[in-house]
């Protein structure tokens, strides 16, 4: 007696129920891909601040590409949320919950964006600016450490159409020296925590009494969001949180603001 047709039934009854352990396998990681995708703006934080610590070193732009396929655009990437992770990365080191090592390996990564691309550049984002003629120095004074926001302040400028010059760790002779031989039309200068300043206000107390002309003096940065009458304090004639902000008060012309409407006001 034949055996072949019930070898044929349990060949089949195999592969029914391989085919729909591999479905439910499929079906199962996709569930999981959809609940573990960021849903909100600070799940979205959470996750590029996680990456930025990581020791991967592709992570970072990994998710700053899902980002982009989630529909998240480069204006709120640069202006949003990588300010927005840059603080995190400061939190994470006071509280504990990241070490100095690996906080300076994220705020590294975040800087070396806007050093290397001028900016976030993904998925042919153009990174070009039509300059309108004025120009700002942004300043990382000598005595503070945390340049990442004046990277990211310069990038925002030049995106408003501002020529923006990097001054990074000169001296208070050396930095007159820059402001007296050019015709800038701010000074810009990122101040990470209050203890900046005492030293910012005898850094621009030096450059007021030693320079004939000096263009409107903005600070910005993280100081702005721990201290208050920042620009009292320190000597500055603002104090700003956004580029926008900065150009406003010191009168640029901005792809927003053409010149002829600044000249006309």
């Amino acid at each position: 007696m034949s055996t072949r047709p019930n070898t044929y039934r349990s060949t089949s009854a195999r592969d029914t129920s391989l085919r729909l352990l591999v479905e439910s396998a499929v079906r199962k990681v996709a569930s999981e891909r959809t609940q573990q995708q960021p849903r909100t703006r600070e799940d979205w934080i959470d996750r590029l601040c996680a990456a930025l610590v990581s020791e991967s070193e592709t992570s970072c732009q990994s998710v700053l590409s899902s980002m982009v396929s989630n529909g998240i655009s480069q204006d709120d990437i640069l202006q949003t949320y990588v300010p927005e992770a840059a603080r995190r990365l400061g939190e994470m080191w006071l509280d504990d919950s990241a070490s100095f090592v690996k906080v300076t390996v994220g705020a590294a990564r975040l800087q070396r964006l806007y050093r290397d691309h001028g900016g976030i550049n993904l998925n042919g984002w153009p990174t070009r600016t039509v300059p309108l003629g004025q120009s700002a120095l942004m300043v990382v004074p000598i005595f503070e450490t945390h340049s990442l926001g004046a990277f990211a302040a310069a990038d925002q400028l030049r995106r408003h159409g501002v020529w923006v010059h990097m001054a990074i760790g000169l001296n208070a002779q050396e930095l007159r020296q820059v402001i007296a031989a050019s015709q800038f039309s701010m000074i810009g200068m990122s101040l990470a925590t209050a203890d900046s300043l005492d030293a910012a206000a005898g850094l621009i107390g030096y450059l007021r009494e030693n320079l004939e002309h000096l263009p409107p003096i903005v600070v910005g940065g993280r100081v702005v969001d721990v201290a208050i009458n920042v620009a009292q304090r320190c000597g500055a004639d603002y104090a700003v949180n956004t580029a926008r902000e900065a150009t406003s008060a010191c009168g640029l012309a901005t792809l927003a603001t053409p010149l002829n409407a600044v000249q006309s006001s």
